[in-house]
């Protein structure tokens, strides 16, 4: 069965077979726009971050002409990573098996024994750094491999919308802080991805721990909630607190930080971003993000404090696949609140907080059911949600496909169909 927004079930072959892995890095992540990192991890000339493009190793770079560069980490020789560490700064990689010499924009500056060992007809302006289209949006940096696909506008398409209210809210921009959390992940990257894309349904089972707790807060009393996607496969999931008590505001900032954007916003993103417990989505095929404001998450945090993460996933393997985790914050906002906001993302939706263990166990179980014959023979089902009515008006007028119902596999059957068009498949 295929609806509106994508197909009731995918078999699980995409999620266990090796062929199909291999080929989804080819049509997934080699044909679409990747999130890479943040323009302020690399704030000045020279400095870089390595990281992966799909399954290619890569160096993202500010030159020194102040460009952005995301180049593939391999020789043109032989292919050795020209680079090593995590980050640094450098105007030059040099490859540690024969020495040749690249410059922090890919161009091949050096060779050893050029003139004595090489011919009249070595070219070093056509043996770069294999470079990706680069395009940015609000500090973000994606890159391809797809030279003749749509601008990354086009390809994000109704979606900017949302992510303009998220990115540009703040007048003087968002940051990193707090650098670059990695893990790697039992379970293929597609059930973490679908995860963040709306799943509202899991909350009260596999976080169960969380409601008992009072770690949810409001989040567990009065809500409306609503689903967002786009055809391109992103999608998004917001709730909002229906107590009239409650003001019209966006919780967990600072007030000196907060009323200049909330005077600058857009009516529309205004009522987007106030009164929310939780926005979270996907920005397909691998981008995460999350944005919400707890209240506490022990005695050194007190007080409610919004944070927002970030999260790319990188495709290891059909049953694995690696997390990194990034904490925004305003550039403009105090030291000691970004150093308190990072403490509550971290504790809340890091790494080894309680949600992040009860999903990836569940990520892990999921793997673990697989099977061969019964399981091979036993499609994921994404029914939830079809022809539900609608409950609630959202408090805002925003573009793409808007589903006013919390609890719907909405999200999911759109990335999923999504995905499965890139494949070849039918949506």
């Amino acid at each position: 069965m295929t609806t509106a927004e994508g197909p009731t079930q995918i078999s699980r072959a995409y999620y266990r077979d090796e062929h199909i892995f291999e080929e989804e890095l080819h049509r997934v992540f080699g044909k679409n726009w990747i999130f890479v990192g943040h323009e302020s991890e690399v704030p000045a000339p020279g400095d870089y971050v390595t990281r992966h493009l799909g399954g290619d190793p890569v160096i993202l770079s500010r030159t020194q002409d102040e460009g952005i560069r995301v180049m593939l980490n391999s020789c043109t020789h032989r292919g050795t990573q020209v680079c090593k560490v995590a980050y640094g700064n450098t105007t030059t990689f040099r490859c540690g098996y024969h020495g040749w010499v690249f410059g922090n924009d890919g161009r091949l500056k050096g060779v050893p024994g050029r003139r004595a060992l090489y011919g009249p007809g070595f070219d070093l302006s056509k043996l770069g750094l294999r470079t990706a289209r680069v395009e940015t949006l609000h500090g973000f940096v994606f890159a391809t491999w797809d030279e003749e696909g749509p601008s990354l506008h086009e390809y994000l398409g109704d979606f900017r919308w949302y992510l303009d209210a998220l990115l540009d809210f703040f007048p003087g921009g968002m940051e990193v802080h707090g650098g670059v959390h990695r893990v790697q992940v039992r379970g293929n990257w597609k059930i973490h991805a679908e995860n963040f894309s709306g799943d509202g349904y899991h909350l009260k089972v596999a976080h169960h721990t969380m409601f008992e707790l009072g770690v949810m807060g409001a989040q567990a009393g009065a809500v409306e909630g609503f689903v967002v996607n786009e055809p391109h496969g992103h999608g998004l999931r917001s709730q909002y607190l229906v107590d009239p008590d409650v003001p019209d505001t966006v919780f967990g900032y600072e007030e000196e930080l907060l009323l200049p954007a909330l005077e600058r916003a857009d009516a529309q993103h205004r009522k987007f971003r106030e009164r929310t417990s939780v926005i979270h989505g996907l920005v397909f095929p691998n981008l995460l993000f999350i944005t919400t404001a707890p209240v506490y998450f022990g005695e050194d945090a007190r007080g409610q404090t919004a944070f927002t993460q970030i999260r790319a996933l990188t495709p290891i393997d059909q049953h694995t696949h690696e997390v990194a985790y990034w904490n925004l914050v305003p550039r403009d906002a105090s030291d000691e609140w970004k150093a308190r906001s990072y403490l509550f993302a971290t504790r809340q939706h890091g790494a080894s907080s309680y949600f992040e263990a009860d999903d990836l166990e569940n990520f892990r179980r999921i793997n673990a059911g697989l099977g061969t014959v019964a399981g091979a023979q036993t499609p994921y089902n994404y029914e939830l949600g079809i022809d539900a009515a609608a409950r609630y008006m959202p408090p805002w007028q925003g573009p793409g496909r808007i589903v006013h119902q919390d609890l719907t596999e909405s999200n999911q059957r759109n990335f999923v169909g999504r995905y499965l068009e890139m494949m070849g498949a039918t949506r």
